[in-house]
């Protein structure tokens, strides 16, 4: 097994033991994780505040400078406190605290003011004192976010108003919300440090010709500047915190505990970490301030357990540290991740479901092609099965090297219920890195594809040096078959959202119903690239990140930051899902209309705007009729081919707003749930309302009655995991299936044999069908219980119940 380098200092490191009081670990652990799964999140007004102070301050300047002053202030006038935990550093002023994010999006606040609200971890209380200040910051944005020059754009250029795709339910509207942002270089500043930064990008600065056509670059410079001094003085904030706080302390471990939390806060992230308790310091400072700049989903700590190693194994073998010790700082920082929330309106609430996609990935190789999985990676996953959290979430690059050891901590992992960690095919995921960058400038490097990982949900990218930019609007294939069977228009909205592809029942065969799908898949696709690039513009415009631009390699190099492109490997995800319901629907009316004439055009049309209503007899034909996941070679074949023609349709509109040829991402989140509630009745058997099939391979709940091997390859083999960004598929296991030595094998086997036939992603829930019942029947019984959803786990109870539903239905694998 071989390790990062590590450029650490070679100055003497902190005493022996360092100041932590051991003694009183494991009950303040226990304290902070009930507090958070106990009490209510609440928005924090401090942000609003900061918005209304800066922009009007800095009014005339560049938008870059005013988005670092907006950091600076957070950072430098934010309340901060210690809470006992000795890795600090918190996203908001409040424990448990959740910001808002109106240059976005405002118009949740005129229309949802008055609904329930949830976040992470569970329901968010808005104070009357942050209501108020939403109610002026509506009045200030309204009309300046970034979905409203968006939409405005739209509708100048193109002469239609672009918000009732939306509202059909066609896509998703990506830039209404603030968007993670991949994998940053964290071990660059935590070796380095972010002194070392700030004399790089001064120089630049300094040697920046003052031409115009310098003029961004310039101003770039100058902003990253601020929030570099911004971050650091963050960091000095606890420390002279923790000193005060340590002159009023009796207890002299409590005290010591407060003065290394001191020193360590004095010295990173502004100068390089010299041992893992100053490491983990800094990585939280550095995650901390990435989510603060724009809290949402996706900004992922990477391979965390490779760079954070030589740190690691140096303490352990200099005596600083026990394993132990190690596993109760690991859980006071899994403490921090899941107390980060967001909230950005209900709309987003059910597409996320709470997902804040701080993810952690394990195994893979290193640049050799050698195993690089590390000691502390199964201290990671020790980690998760003793804390059960819901973030941060742990994906494992999966290839046949990894040994047997970590194997069985997987396992021991997945079995633990929490759905953690998901498998991702290495082997998959580097050719797809080494076919996506090739059509770069400067091509990839096979160095770079092996240095891959995965951020937010299922989508993967290059640690360090590319971060993605969510550039289509996330579209529902489903979707399309109701606008098909519509000749154009939506049943729910009755507005025209599609073409004129004419009246399904006049169609004579078959073909002429898959055209007439593609005809509207190429529209929707269309729609959604010229809305999708003039939202990239929107984005530039009103929200660009400084900070986190600062910390991917080519943003600095290149003076160009992270939304225009500047990253080393940018990239688009465009995000879809529903692609089996809409398969499943299009093999029905084959089955149904054509093959079998079972039913006419006509009677299905009636059944499904009746959402079956006094045709239970249609609906079990439309859920019995042959269904993706049971390895029917007819059946697969047409998923195959109908998933090719969706990759050709919408790489048929052009490169992206880069210039590059992107490749669609195909998982759900929880954008299932939320499109099935926007949508009528389908032809697989679907009623009106009720969430769409999770993921992009796997089978419509209850239609796999073929066995697991056959579930297995025909998700395998559903969707070319090369020439698609991402895949998505679930699988539920009754828990007594895993259960000793022989389940152990048979899930490393399935896993195996997933990647053997070529699946890039798979995940499993061990929880009963019989549990998840009574848990939403008596959810007070219930509240840590972790499912998978998506590329994420939730706690079960917090669900909306649509997904709760949903999750219930999945075909429980009893052998």
């Amino acid at each position: 097994m071989t390790t990062p380098s590590c450029e650490m200092n070679s100055e003497a490191t902190s005493p022996k033991g360092y100041g932590i009081n051991w003694d009183t670990a494991d009950q303040r652990l226990k304290d902070l994780k009930d507090f958070l799964m106990s009490a209510p999140q609440v928005m924090d007004p401090e942000r609003l505040q900061f918005l209304h102070e800066v922009y009007e301050e800095y009014r005339g300047e560049s938008t870059f400078y005013i988005r670092a002053k907006l950091f600076e202030r957070v950072l430098t006038k934010k309340n901060i406190f210690l809470d006992g935990n000795p890795i600090v550093g918190t996203l908001t002023g409040v424990r448990a605290g959740v910001y808002a994010y109106p240059e976005w999006n405002v118009s949740w606040i005129k229309e949802e003011m008055q609904m329930a609200k949830m976040a992470s971890l569970g329901e968010m209380k808005i104070p009357t004192e942050t209501e108020a200040l939403l109610k002026q910051t509506y009045k200030e944005w309204k009309g300046r976010t970034c979905i409203d020059l968006n939409n405005k754009m739209y509708k100048e250029k193109y002469g239609v108003n672009p918000s009732k795709y939306a509202k059909a339910g066609m896509y998703y509207e990506n830039v209404s919300v603030a968007s993670g942002s991949g994998i940053a270089n964290y071990p660059k500043i935590l070796n380095k440090g972010l002194r070392w930064m700030i004399d790089d990008v001064r120089s630049r600065f300094e040697n920046c010709p003052t031409t115009l056509k310098n003029k961004s670059k310039h101003d770039l410079y100058r902003a990253m500047l601020v929030t570099f001094e911004a971050v650091i003085a963050h960091s000095h904030r606890y420390a002279e915190l923790a000193e005060k706080t340590a002159a009023e302390e009796s207890d002299p471990k409590q005290k010591a505990e407060l003065l290394e939390i001191a020193e360590v806060c004095r010295r990173v992230p502004e100068y390089p970490a010299r041992n893992f308790r100053e490491a983990i310091q800094s990585f939280w400072f550095l995650h901390l301030a990435l989510e603060i700049e724009q809290m949402a989903c996706a900004t992922s700590p990477g391979r965390y357990g490779q760079y954070m190693y030589p740190f690691y194994k140096k303490d352990i073998e200099e005596g600083n540290l026990t394993k132990d010790q190690v596993l109760k700082l690991l859980k006071f920082q899994w403490i921090k991740h899941l107390e980060l929330a967001e909230y950005q309106g209900n709309s987003y609430a059910l597409t996320l479901s709470g997902h804040t996609g701080q993810s952690i990935t394990i195994g893979g190789v290193d640049a050799n092609g050698n195993d690089a999985s590390t000691e502390l990676e199964e201290l990671l996953l020790d980690t998760q099965i003793q804390m059960k959290n819901i973030q941060p979430t742990l994906t494992l690059l999966y290839h046949p090297k990894l040994p047997d050891s970590y194997m069985k901590k997987v396992v021991e992992c997945i079995r633990g219920g929490s759905g953690q960690p998901q498998i991702l095919n290495n082997t998959a995921v580097v050719e797809r890195n080494l076919a996506r960058f090739a059509q770069y400038e400067n091509g990839i490097t096979l160095e770079d594809a092996r240095n891959c990982g995965n951020y937010g949900c299922v989508s993967t990218g290059i640690c360090g040096k590319g971060s993605f930019i969510l550039q289509e609007d996330q579209p529902c294939l489903a979707k399309i078959v109701e606008v098909m069977l519509n000749n154009g228009k939506c049943p729910v909205t009755r507005k025209k959202v599609g073409v004129e592809t004419g009246d399904p029942t006049e169609f004579k065969s078959f073909d002429e119903v898959y055209d007439a799908y593609k005809k509207q898949l190429d529209h929707l696709f269309h729609v959604s690239r010229n809305h999708s690039d003039l939202s990239q513009m929107a984005r530039l415009q009103v929200v660009p990140s400084i900070f986190r631009s600062a910390l991917y390699d080519g943003c600095i190099e290149t003076g160009i930051c992270e939304e225009e492109g500047g990253c080393e490997y940018s990239q688009i995800n465009p995000i879809m899902t529903a692609g089996i319901d809409a398969a499943n629907s299009l093999l029905a009316i084959k089955h149904l209309v054509f093959d079998t004439k079972k039913l006419t055009m006509q009677e299905l049309l009636d059944a499904l705007k009746n959402n079956f209503e006094g045709r239970e007899d249609i609906r079990k034909m439309c859920f019995e009729a042959p269904k993706h996941g049971n390895d029917y070679p007819e059946i697969e074949h047409f998923v195959q081919q109908y998933y090719r023609d969706v990759d050709a349709i919408h790489h048929a509109q052009g490169p992206d707003c880069l210039g590059h040829r992107t490749p669609l991402d195909a998982y759900s989140l929880s954008y299932h749930n939320y499109f099935g509630a926007l949508m009528g009745a389908l032809p697989n058997g679907r009623k009106a309302g009720v969430a769409l099939t999770d993921g992009s391979v796997s089978a419509m709940p209850g239609t796999d009655h073929e066995g697991i091997t056959a579930l297995i390859k025909s998700g395998a083999e559903a969707i070319d995991t090369v020439r698609y960004g991402a895949n998505h598929f679930n699988v539920k296991f009754s828990p007594a299936v895993l259960e000793g030595p022989l389940g152990a094998r048979t899930l490393v086997s399935l896993i195996k044999t997933y990647c053997d036939f070529g699946g890039s992603h798979i995940q499993f829930n061990c929880v009963s069908s019989e549990t998840l019942k009574d848990a939403q029947a008596n959810p007070e019984n219930y509240a840590d219980l972790v499912v998978r959803v998506a590329g994420f786990s939730a706690y079960f109870t917090r669900l909306d119940k649509g997904v709760q539903n949903e999750i219930i239905k999945r075909t429980e694998y009893q052998n």
